[in-house]
Protein backbone atom coordinates (compact mmCIF):
# COMPACT_ATOMS: atom_id res chain seq x y z
CA UNK A 1 0.00 0.00 0.00
CA UNK A 2 1.33 3.44 -0.91
CA UNK A 3 1.99 6.19 1.63
CA UNK A 4 -0.90 8.37 0.39
CA UNK A 5 -3.43 5.60 1.04
CA UNK A 6 -2.05 4.98 4.52
CA UNK A 7 -2.30 8.72 5.23
CA UNK A 8 -5.91 8.78 4.03
CA UNK A 9 -6.91 5.84 6.21
CA UNK A 10 -5.13 7.17 9.29
CA UNK A 11 -6.81 10.56 8.78
CA UNK A 12 -10.27 8.93 8.67
CA UNK A 13 -9.61 6.84 11.79
CA UNK A 14 -8.32 9.88 13.67
CA UNK A 15 -11.43 11.83 12.64
CA UNK A 16 -13.58 8.96 13.96
CA UNK A 17 -11.73 9.11 17.29
CA UNK A 18 -12.28 12.87 17.51
CA UNK A 19 -15.99 12.41 16.73
CA UNK A 20 -16.25 9.88 19.57
CA UNK A 21 -14.76 12.39 22.02
CA UNK A 22 -16.94 15.17 20.62
CA UNK A 23 -20.11 13.08 20.98
CA UNK A 24 -19.58 12.94 24.74
CA UNK A 25 -18.93 16.67 24.96
CA UNK A 26 -21.88 17.51 22.69
CA UNK A 27 -24.10 15.38 24.91
CA UNK A 28 -23.21 17.58 27.89
CA UNK A 29 -23.99 20.78 26.00
CA UNK A 30 -26.86 19.49 23.87
CA UNK A 31 -29.55 19.88 26.51
CA UNK A 32 -29.28 23.66 26.22
CA UNK A 33 -29.80 23.95 22.44
CA UNK A 34 -31.98 22.50 19.73
CA UNK A 35 -30.33 20.32 17.12
CA UNK A 36 -30.41 23.07 14.49
CA UNK A 37 -29.03 25.63 16.94
CA UNK A 38 -26.18 23.29 17.88
CA UNK A 39 -25.43 22.65 14.22
CA UNK A 40 -25.35 26.40 13.52
CA UNK A 41 -23.16 27.18 16.55
CA UNK A 42 -20.54 24.60 15.62
CA UNK A 43 -20.42 25.89 12.06
CA UNK A 44 -20.19 29.53 13.13
CA UNK A 45 -17.24 28.79 15.44
CA UNK A 46 -15.39 26.19 13.37
CA UNK A 47 -15.61 28.02 10.03
CA UNK A 48 -13.35 30.94 11.11
CA UNK A 49 -10.89 28.44 12.60
CA UNK A 50 -10.75 26.58 9.29
CA UNK A 51 -10.41 29.87 7.43
CA UNK A 52 -7.41 30.78 9.57
CA UNK A 53 -5.77 27.41 9.00
CA UNK A 54 -6.58 27.67 5.29
CA UNK A 55 -4.79 31.03 5.15
CA UNK A 56 -1.74 29.54 6.89
CA UNK A 57 -1.45 26.15 5.19
CA UNK A 58 -3.69 26.24 2.14
CA UNK A 59 -3.11 27.67 -1.30
CA UNK A 60 -4.85 30.89 -2.39
CA UNK A 61 -8.42 30.17 -3.42
CA UNK A 62 -9.31 30.79 -7.05
CA UNK A 63 -13.03 30.80 -7.81
CA UNK A 64 -13.84 27.94 -10.14
CA UNK A 65 -16.51 25.36 -10.84
CA UNK A 66 -14.78 23.10 -8.32
CA UNK A 67 -15.30 25.58 -5.49
CA UNK A 68 -18.99 25.90 -6.29
CA UNK A 69 -19.29 22.10 -6.34
CA UNK A 70 -17.60 21.93 -2.94
CA UNK A 71 -20.01 24.53 -1.58
CA UNK A 72 -22.95 22.55 -2.95
CA UNK A 73 -21.57 19.37 -1.38
CA UNK A 74 -21.45 21.16 1.99
CA UNK A 75 -25.05 22.30 1.64
CA UNK A 76 -26.16 18.77 0.77
CA UNK A 77 -24.06 16.90 3.33
CA UNK A 78 -24.10 19.34 6.26
CA UNK A 79 -27.28 21.39 5.95
CA UNK A 80 -29.70 18.93 4.35
CA UNK A 81 -28.04 15.72 5.54
CA UNK A 82 -27.75 16.78 9.18
CA UNK A 83 -31.30 18.18 9.17
CA UNK A 84 -32.62 14.87 7.85
CA UNK A 85 -30.65 13.06 10.54
CA UNK A 86 -32.12 15.27 13.26
CA UNK A 87 -35.62 14.65 11.89
CA UNK A 88 -34.97 10.90 11.89
CA UNK A 89 -33.74 11.09 15.49
CA UNK A 90 -37.01 12.70 16.50
CA UNK A 91 -39.22 10.16 14.73
CA UNK A 92 -37.24 6.95 15.24
CA UNK A 93 -35.10 7.56 18.30
CA UNK A 94 -31.30 7.35 18.38
CA UNK A 95 -31.03 3.57 18.01
CA UNK A 96 -32.89 3.16 14.70
CA UNK A 97 -31.57 6.47 13.34
CA UNK A 98 -28.00 5.35 14.07
CA UNK A 99 -28.51 2.07 12.21
CA UNK A 100 -29.70 3.92 9.11
CA UNK A 101 -26.44 5.91 9.14
CA UNK A 102 -24.62 2.74 8.13
CA UNK A 103 -26.23 2.95 4.70
CA UNK A 104 -23.78 5.79 3.94
CA UNK A 105 -20.55 3.74 3.41
CA UNK A 106 -21.93 1.38 0.73
CA UNK A 107 -23.81 4.28 -0.88
CA UNK A 108 -20.62 6.37 -1.07
CA UNK A 109 -18.69 3.44 -2.56
CA UNK A 110 -21.46 2.76 -5.11
CA UNK A 111 -21.70 6.43 -6.14
CA UNK A 112 -17.93 6.72 -6.57
CA UNK A 113 -17.95 3.64 -8.78
CA UNK A 114 -21.04 4.69 -10.78
CA UNK A 115 -20.26 8.36 -11.40
CA UNK A 116 -16.47 8.57 -11.03
CA UNK A 117 -15.41 5.09 -12.14
CA UNK A 118 -13.48 4.75 -8.87
CA UNK A 119 -14.29 1.30 -7.58
CA UNK A 120 -12.99 -0.73 -4.64
CA UNK A 121 -10.73 -3.71 -5.04
CA UNK A 122 -11.85 -7.10 -3.81
CA UNK A 123 -9.69 -6.92 -0.68
CA UNK A 124 -10.98 -3.41 0.09
CA UNK A 125 -14.59 -4.60 -0.18
CA UNK A 126 -13.86 -7.50 2.21
CA UNK A 127 -12.08 -5.20 4.68
CA UNK A 128 -14.90 -2.63 4.59
CA UNK A 129 -17.58 -5.29 5.14
CA UNK A 130 -15.68 -6.86 8.06
CA UNK A 131 -15.16 -3.42 9.62
CA UNK A 132 -18.85 -2.52 9.34
CA UNK A 133 -19.85 -5.94 10.72
CA UNK A 134 -17.77 -5.33 13.84
CA UNK A 135 -19.23 -1.85 14.34
CA UNK A 136 -22.77 -3.19 13.94
CA UNK A 137 -22.06 -5.89 16.53
CA UNK A 138 -21.22 -3.12 18.98
CA UNK A 139 -24.00 -0.64 18.24
CA UNK A 140 -26.77 -3.27 18.03
CA UNK A 141 -25.83 -5.01 21.26
CA UNK A 142 -28.83 -3.88 23.25
CA UNK A 143 -32.32 -3.70 21.83
CA UNK A 144 -34.00 -0.39 22.60
CA UNK A 145 -36.56 -0.49 25.38
CA UNK A 146 -38.43 2.76 24.90
CA UNK A 147 -37.80 3.69 21.29
CA UNK A 148 -40.53 5.34 19.20
CA UNK A 149 -42.33 3.00 16.82
CA UNK A 150 -41.07 2.93 13.26
CA UNK A 151 -42.60 5.50 10.96
CA UNK A 152 -42.37 5.85 7.19
CA UNK A 153 -41.38 9.51 7.48
CA UNK A 154 -38.63 8.67 9.99
CA UNK A 155 -37.22 5.94 7.76
CA UNK A 156 -37.30 8.28 4.76
CA UNK A 157 -35.49 11.00 6.72
CA UNK A 158 -32.89 8.48 7.91
CA UNK A 159 -32.32 7.20 4.38
CA UNK A 160 -32.20 10.80 3.16
CA UNK A 161 -29.48 11.59 5.70
CA UNK A 162 -27.36 8.66 4.52
CA UNK A 163 -27.85 9.60 0.86
CA UNK A 164 -26.93 13.25 1.53
CA UNK A 165 -23.82 12.30 3.52
CA UNK A 166 -22.66 9.93 0.80
CA UNK A 167 -23.48 12.40 -1.99
CA UNK A 168 -21.67 15.29 -0.30
CA UNK A 169 -18.59 13.15 0.30
CA UNK A 170 -18.46 11.85 -3.28
CA UNK A 171 -18.90 15.37 -4.69
CA UNK A 172 -16.02 16.64 -2.55
CA UNK A 173 -13.95 13.61 -3.57
CA UNK A 174 -14.46 14.38 -7.26
CA UNK A 175 -13.23 17.97 -6.77
CA UNK A 176 -10.19 16.96 -4.74
CA UNK A 177 -9.23 14.42 -7.40
CA UNK A 178 -9.46 16.85 -10.32
CA UNK A 179 -8.69 20.34 -8.92
CA UNK A 180 -5.58 21.60 -7.15
CA UNK A 181 -7.43 22.36 -3.91
CA UNK A 182 -5.93 21.69 -0.51
CA UNK A 183 -8.02 19.55 1.90
CA UNK A 184 -8.05 22.39 4.46
CA UNK A 185 -9.52 24.73 1.83
CA UNK A 186 -12.13 22.13 0.91
CA UNK A 187 -13.07 21.66 4.58
CA UNK A 188 -13.59 25.41 5.03
CA UNK A 189 -15.66 25.82 1.87
CA UNK A 190 -17.95 22.90 2.69
CA UNK A 191 -18.53 23.90 6.31
CA UNK A 192 -18.93 27.61 5.55
CA UNK A 193 -21.43 26.98 2.74
CA UNK A 194 -23.46 24.56 4.83
CA UNK A 195 -23.44 26.93 7.82
CA UNK A 196 -24.52 29.95 5.75
CA UNK A 197 -27.49 28.06 4.35
CA UNK A 198 -28.33 26.80 7.83
CA UNK A 199 -28.16 30.36 9.22
CA UNK A 200 -30.64 31.47 6.56
CA UNK A 201 -33.00 28.63 7.43
CA UNK A 202 -32.79 29.27 11.18
CA UNK A 203 -33.13 33.04 10.76
CA UNK A 204 -36.17 32.79 8.49
CA UNK A 205 -37.92 30.08 10.49
CA UNK A 206 -37.99 31.90 13.83
CA UNK A 207 -38.07 35.55 14.85
CA UNK A 208 -35.15 36.71 17.00
CA UNK A 209 -33.55 33.28 16.57
CA UNK A 210 -29.98 34.55 16.81
CA UNK A 211 -30.68 36.67 19.89
CA UNK A 212 -32.10 33.58 21.59
CA UNK A 213 -28.93 31.61 20.78
CA UNK A 214 -26.67 34.37 22.13
CA UNK A 215 -28.69 34.59 25.35
CA UNK A 216 -28.49 30.84 25.85
CA UNK A 217 -24.74 30.78 25.21
CA UNK A 218 -24.20 33.24 28.06
CA UNK A 219 -25.94 30.94 30.55
CA UNK A 220 -23.79 27.82 30.05
CA UNK A 221 -20.27 26.65 30.73
CA UNK A 222 -18.75 26.94 27.22
CA UNK A 223 -15.83 24.56 27.77
CA UNK A 224 -17.55 21.25 26.75
CA UNK A 225 -19.18 22.86 23.72
CA UNK A 226 -15.95 24.52 22.55
CA UNK A 227 -14.06 21.27 23.04
CA UNK A 228 -16.64 19.37 21.00
CA UNK A 229 -16.48 21.93 18.20
CA UNK A 230 -12.67 21.94 18.18
CA UNK A 231 -12.33 18.14 17.99
CA UNK A 232 -15.59 17.08 16.32
CA UNK A 233 -15.92 19.82 13.71
CA UNK A 234 -12.73 21.81 13.20
CA UNK A 235 -10.24 18.92 13.30
CA UNK A 236 -12.57 16.11 12.20
CA UNK A 237 -13.87 17.77 9.03
CA UNK A 238 -10.29 18.74 8.08
CA UNK A 239 -9.19 15.12 8.52
CA UNK A 240 -12.25 13.92 6.59
CA UNK A 241 -11.28 16.02 3.58
CA UNK A 242 -7.65 14.93 3.92
CA UNK A 243 -8.83 11.32 3.83
CA UNK A 244 -10.95 11.60 0.69
CA UNK A 245 -8.08 13.39 -1.03
CA UNK A 246 -6.20 10.08 -0.88
CA UNK A 247 -8.67 7.19 -0.72
CA UNK A 248 -12.08 6.17 -2.06
CA UNK A 249 -14.99 7.93 -0.28
CA UNK A 250 -16.57 4.56 0.47
CA UNK A 251 -13.50 3.59 2.50
CA UNK A 252 -13.43 7.00 4.17
CA UNK A 253 -17.08 6.68 5.20
CA UNK A 254 -16.45 3.13 6.44
CA UNK A 255 -13.55 4.21 8.65
CA UNK A 256 -15.48 7.26 9.89
CA UNK A 257 -18.26 4.91 10.97
CA UNK A 258 -15.91 3.30 13.52
CA UNK A 259 -16.44 6.23 15.90
CA UNK A 260 -18.53 4.09 18.33
CA UNK A 261 -15.54 1.77 18.80
CA UNK A 262 -13.49 4.58 20.30
CA UNK A 263 -16.12 4.96 23.01
CA UNK A 264 -15.04 1.56 24.38
CA UNK A 265 -11.62 2.71 25.74
CA UNK A 266 -13.27 5.93 26.92
CA UNK A 267 -15.78 3.83 28.86
CA UNK A 268 -12.95 1.78 30.35
CA UNK A 269 -11.23 4.96 31.53
CA UNK A 270 -14.51 5.97 33.17
CA UNK A 271 -14.60 2.50 34.82
CA UNK A 272 -17.81 1.53 33.06
CA UNK A 273 -18.62 -2.12 32.34
CA UNK A 274 -17.76 -3.37 28.84
CA UNK A 275 -19.47 -6.53 27.57
CA UNK A 276 -17.79 -9.39 25.76
CA UNK A 277 -19.90 -8.68 22.66
CA UNK A 278 -18.58 -5.12 22.49
CA UNK A 279 -15.01 -6.34 22.80
CA UNK A 280 -15.60 -9.02 20.16
CA UNK A 281 -17.15 -6.48 17.80
CA UNK A 282 -14.19 -4.16 18.31
CA UNK A 283 -11.76 -6.99 17.51
CA UNK A 284 -13.72 -7.86 14.35
CA UNK A 285 -13.55 -4.23 13.22
CA UNK A 286 -9.83 -4.09 13.98
CA UNK A 287 -9.43 -7.15 11.78
CA UNK A 288 -11.31 -5.39 8.99
CA UNK A 289 -9.17 -2.28 9.37
CA UNK A 290 -6.04 -4.44 9.27
CA UNK A 291 -7.24 -5.93 5.97
CA UNK A 292 -7.68 -2.39 4.58
CA UNK A 293 -4.06 -1.59 5.46
CA UNK A 294 -2.70 -4.64 3.61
Amino acid sequence: MDLASVLGQLAALTAAAFWAVASILYHRAGAHFSALQMNLIKGAIASPLLLGMSALFGTPLVFSAGLWLLALSGMIGITVGDSCHFAALRRLGPWHAMLLEYLAPPLAAFMAWLFLNDGLSGIEIIGALVTLLGVLLVVTERAPNQQPSLSISGILFGCGAAICQATGLVMAFSVLQTDAIEPINAAFIRLAAGSILLALIVGLSQRHAFQAIFRQCRTINPTPLLGAIFFGTFLAIWLQQLSIAHINPGLTQTLLSTAPLFLIPISLLKKQKITLRSLFGALVSLGGIAILFL
